[in-house]
């Protein structure tokens, strides 16, 4: 299909000469900080180990009973601090934070267990006589947050005090328990009794009108009240025990949840947040600051069980007896903890703040489950699953021409079916020198006297020049993306 020219023509400027300013480097660019993150010179790699979320430590060749153990748990991610017991002695302790540069090693029976105090999470190791404080400290963290957050405080112990009331009233009225699984309402958990028995004395039973129900009913209660007569024999009193007991029943459990559903989705709401450690400051993900140093990115796993304790810890404010205990755990049935980290310590953090983090479990793209940043260079980045692949790129732009912040360019593909595609790096090794004019004024020799740019470039592509279309093709500067693949 041709298209006609338009009827009033096309204006085109062409220059025959300008003049132009170089502005001086303006510094280190994206490159630079991305592959810095991920080469120590430029070209080596660094090894997977330095990528770990753990204090860097000279170990000796081969360590061995107190060292070695250690120097494991170092490795792991933990720290050593001073600790002081209740006793007035002073000793050490590990700790460490729900970071770790290990998958954290599984507690026996650990979803059955319930923490009631942080005493009950100290792990003591007998043979060095020292402890693991790491779940203790997960409790207190998790008690201290829900202390401080009134609105949390409030809800869990309106939603506590409701349910609590809603079980005593299924222990003592066996009906109501027999059809909690069935056509039970919350309304029926929470509202008086004597309300529901006045509204079946008036719309229940009989054929007669509810008018005339009611008149005979007061009719009768005068003679008998003063005979004596009870209209049911005294309950006998109900036990914090037999209020328990209703808890196994089919449904009574979900049923519970909805005697205050505002206050019990606040509650799962906060302790969903405290999963994905939205409440907790960078000192707990990040116990020692050599862990993460300046310019630097860090992989870690997410120990489940550390949240999980934390989580207890909040659960534990206000709770008076075994009954407020087993209703606790109504509420720990929300969203997943998050399997792994990535903290970035670097200046592209304030700098690029659009920097695009994109990661892979497989060829399957996995979107963060929480995306912060702690102060003005920290990123932390946490993922439902553990990856395989973690990409850091440049923010999108428009069409950019020029050379990279490493001192290379992209070679595209200039024929067949590929045109535009990548090639590599050019030149190698990296550096433009040899393509600038003379004079030191920073100015590219495209096509002049001795070593210019475009004849390297169709040398490199095999061609006897290349047109001025594929030379741009070649300048075309593309924002920078930095990989990083697990081991």
């Amino acid at each position: 299909m041709t298209v006609p020219a338009p009827t009033g023509g096309i204006r085109l400027v062409s220059l025959v000469s300008w003049s132009f300013t170089t502005e001086p480097d303006s510094g280190v660019g994206f490159g630079d900080l991305a592959q810095h993150l991920a080469t120590a010179d430029g070209t080596t790699a660094r090894p997977a180990d330095e990528l770990r979320l753990r204090v860097p430590t000279a170990a000796p060749a081969n360590p061995a009973g107190p060292q070695k153990e250690a120097l494991d748990r170092i490795a792991g991610g933990s720290v050593a601090l001073a600790q002081r017991l209740e006793s007035g002695e002073r000793t050490f302790a590990f700790y460490r934070g729900p970071l770790t540069a290990h998958p954290a090693q599984e507690l026996p029976d650990a979803a059955a267990t319930r923490l009631d105090s942080p005493g009950e999470a100290l792990i003591y190791l007998q043979r060095y006589g020292v402890f693991d404080t790491a779940y203790a400290a997960a409790f207190t963290a998790g008690r201290t947050l829900a202390l401080a957050d009134a609105e949390f405080r409030t809800a869990l112990l309106e939603f506590r005090s409701a349910a609590r009331s809603a079980a005593r009233r299924l222990a003592s009225h066996p009906e109501l328990a027999a059809r909690a699984a069935a056509a039970l309402t919350a309304r029926q958990l929470t509202a008086p009794l004597a309300f529901e028995a006045f509204d079946r004395l008036l719309v229940g039973g009989d054929t007669r009108s509810g008018g005339a129900r009611l008149v005979q009913a007061l009719d009768q209660a005068g003679p008998r009240l003063r005979a004596g007569h009870r209209r049911t024999a005294a309950r006998a009193r109900r036990t914090i025990g037999d209020a328990r007991t209703v808890l196994a029943l089919p449904g009574v459990a979900s049923l519970l949840t909805r005697a205050a559903p505002d206050e019990f989705a606040k509650v799962t709401a906060w302790l969903d947040a405290l999963r994905r450690l939205e409440m907790l400051g960078l000192s707990h993900l990040v116990p020692d600051p050599s862990a993460l140093p300046a310019e630097s990115i860090r992989f870690a796993y997410v120990d489940a069980d550390w949240v999980r304790a934390a989580v207890d810890g909040a659960l534990s404010v206000g709770v008076g007896h075994a009954l407020d205990a087993d209703l606790n755990a109504l509420a720990i049935g929300g969203g997943p903890v998050p399997k792994c980290a990535v903290l970035i310590n670097s200046s592209l953090v304030p700098n690029w703040p659009g920097s695009i983090a994109t990661a892979y479990r497989g060829t399957d793209l996995l979107e963060p489950a929480r995306d912060a940043v702690f102060g003005l260079e920290t990123r932390l980045l946490l993922y439902p699953e553990v990856i395989d692949r973690f990409e850091l790129a440049e923010p999108p732009r428009g069409l950019c021409f020029g050379i990279g912040d490493l001192g290379t360019i992209e070679l595209r593909e200039i024929n067949g079916d590929r045109i535009g595609h990548p090639m590599g790096e050019f030149p190698q090794p990296a550096g433009f020198a040899r393509f600038l004019r003379p004079g030191g004024k920073d100015v590219l020799n495209v096509d002049g006297t001795g070593d210019a740019l475009l004849p390297a470039l169709s040398r490199t592509h095999d061609v006897a020049r290349i047109s001025s279309a594929q030379f741009a093709l070649q300048m075309i500067n593309a924002p920078q993306a930095q990989t990083f693949s697990r081991p």
